[in-house]
C-alpha cells in the first residue's frame, strides 16, 4: 500500500528564525562535519577496492599495505569527526544551547545526545575498525583469503555499510531542514547540494556492494553449482535506486545515481591497476601469478550499467505517479512489479556483462564432465529466479521506507 509523508503545518515567520538564523553554528556545525566525511568515506571506499585487488594480484604479507593505510586511516578519519560531534553536541545540550534539544537529536545510553546520523556512522565505524586486527589475526592463523565471508571481512563489511546509512541520515536530514525553512540555495538538475551529498553516498552503497558481489560463495547444490553474486547486486540496486527517488520526490534521480556510479567506477578502475603497479615496483615485491598484471576492465567500469534499465523504469512510474496523483508513492502492485523486474532483471544481464571480466559470470555452473538432469536444473532455475525475484521486493519495499523516513527526519 502506498504510503504518504505527514502533513506538515504551515512555517511560521518565527519557526524559520528558530531553526536557521538563531542556530547558524549548529547548521554550519553538521553541515560541515558532513562534507568532510563524504571526504573520508570516498578515500575509505577507494582502499576497499584497492584493498581486493592488492589480495588478488599481490597477496598479504602484511598489515600496513598501501590499501589498507588508505582505508583504515579514512575509518578512523570518520571515526574521529563523529565521535567529536557526539561529545560536542552532548556538551551543547546539557549546556541548553538554543536548537541543540530532544528534537533535534537523540539520546545515546541515557547519557550522551547527539544527531542520529552521527551516532550511527560512530557505532559503524567502531565496528570496522574492532574487525581490523581481529582480521589481520585470522590473516595470521590462515594466510591469504580474499573470500568475503571470512568471519572478520563481514564484520568490517557490515560496520562500513551502518557507517555509510548513518551518513545518508545526516545529509538527508540537512536536506529535510533546508527544504522545511524554504532556504534559497543553487540546485543541479533539481537536486540541492545536500541533496547531492545523499546521492554521493547512495552511490557508495551501490559501489560497495558492486565491490564485493564476485567474492559471495557458490552455493552448491549436488553436481550444480550456482553463484550468489546477483542477490547483493538486486539487493543494493534495488534499495538505492527507489530510495533516492523517494528521498527527494524527484523523477529522474534514480538514472542519474546510475550513471554516477557507472562514473565513480570507470575511475577507480583507471586508478587502482595504475596504483598497484606503481607500488609493486616501489617496494620491490612480486605478484602472486608472474603472468597476470592488474588492467583496466572496461567491462568492470561500465558494469553499473546494468542498473540502468531498472532505473528508467522506476524514474518512468514515479513520473507517471506524480503527474496522475501529484505524488511519488508507489503502490503495492508496483512495488512488486519493480522486484521483478529487478530479480529477472539482474540475473539474465549480469552474466552477459561480465563474460570477458571472469570465469564465473554464469550463474549456473556444473561440475566438469558431469550431466545435468533437465528436470533438475529447470527446477534449479526456476527457485533461483523466485528467490531473486523475492529479493527485489523485500529490499525495494526497504528502499521505500527509508527513502520515506530520510525525506521528513530533521534529528
Amino acid at each position: 500500500m502506498a504510503q504518504f509523508d505527514p502533513p506538515t503545518a504551515p512555517i511560521t515567520t518565527q519557526e524559520r528564525l528558530s531553526e536557521t538564523l538563531l542556530y547558524p553554528d549548529e547548521r554550519k556545525l553538521r553541515r560541515t562535519s558532513a562534507w568532510l566525511l563524504l571526504f573520508f568515506l570516498l578515500q575509505g571506499e577507494l582502499g576497499v577496492v584497492w584493498d581486493r585487488e592488492w589480495h588478488a594480484y599481490v597477496g598479504r604479507d602484511q598489515f600496513w599495505t598501501p590499501p589498507h593505510e588508505l582505508m583504515y586511516s579514512a575509518i578512523a578519519g570518520a571515526g574521529l569527526i563523529s565521535l567529536a560531534v557526539v561529545l560536542w553536541e552532548t556538551t551543547r545540550y546539557y549546556r541548553k544551547t538554543p536548537g541543540v534539544n530532544d528534537n533535534s537529536t537523540v539520546a545515546i545510553f541515557r547519557f550522551f545526545h547527539a544527531p542520529l546520523g552521527f551516532s550511527v556512522i560512530g557505532f559503524g565505524a567502531l565496528c570496522a575498525l574492532c574487525a581490523a586486527p581481529l582480521d589481520n589475526y585470522w590473516h595470521e592463523l590462515y594466510g591469504i583469503d580474499v573470500a568475503l565471508w571470512a568471519p572478520f571481512h563481514m564484520m568490517g563489511a557490515i560496520g562500513g555499510l551502518i557507517g555509510m546509512l548513518g551518513m545518508v541520515y545526516v545529509f538527508a536530514s540537512e536536506a529535510a531542514i533546508q527544504r522545511h525553512n524554504h532556504e534559497n540555495t543553487h540546485k543541479i538538475l533539481g537536486l540541492s547540494g545536500l541533496e547531492i551529498g545523499v546521492m554521493m553516498t547512495l552511490t557508495s552503497i551501490m559501489s560497495y556492494v558492486i565491490t564485493g558481489f564476485l567474492l559471495f560463495p557458490l552455493i552448491k547444490i549436488g553436481s550444480l553449482n550456482i553463484s550468489a553474486y546477483p542477490l547483493p547486486l538486486i539487493a543494493g540496486g534495488a534499495f538505492s535506486l527507489i530510495a533516492i527517488m523517494r528521498a527527494t520526490h524527484r523523477p529522474g534521480t534514480a538514472t542519474v545515481l546510475t550513471l554516477v556510479v557507472c562514473l565513480h567506477s570507470t575511475l577507480i578502475e583507471l586508478f587502482v591497476p595504475w596504483a598497484i603497479r606503481v607500488a609493486v615496483a616501489q617496494q620491490g615485491i612480486t605478484y602472486r601469478d608472474p603472468v597476470q598484471r592488474p588492467h583496466f576492465s572496461l567491462a568492470y567500469a561500465l558494469f553499473p550499467l546494468i542498473f540502468l534499465i531498472p532505473a528508467l523504469i522506476i524514474d518512468i512510474l514515479a513520473w507517471y505517479t506524480k503527474q496522475q496523483r501529484g505524488s511519488t508513492d508507489f503502490s503495492s502492485k508496483v512495488q512488486f512489479l519493480l522486484g521483478t523486474v529487478f530479480g529477472l532483471g539482474i540475473l539474465l544481464l549480469a552474466p552477459f556483462m561480465l563474460n570477458s571480466y571472469t570465469s564465473y559470470a554464469n550463474i549456473f555452473l556444473p561440475e566438469p564432465g558431469l550431466i545435468i538432469p533437465s528436470y533438475f536444473m529447470v527446477g534449479t532455475v526456476i527457485v533461483t529466479a523466485l528467490v531473486t525475484i523475492v529479493t527485489g521486493i523485500m529490499t525495494g519495499f526497504l528502499g521505500e521506507e527509508f527513502g520515506r523516513i530520510w525525506r521528513w527526519n530533521r534529528k
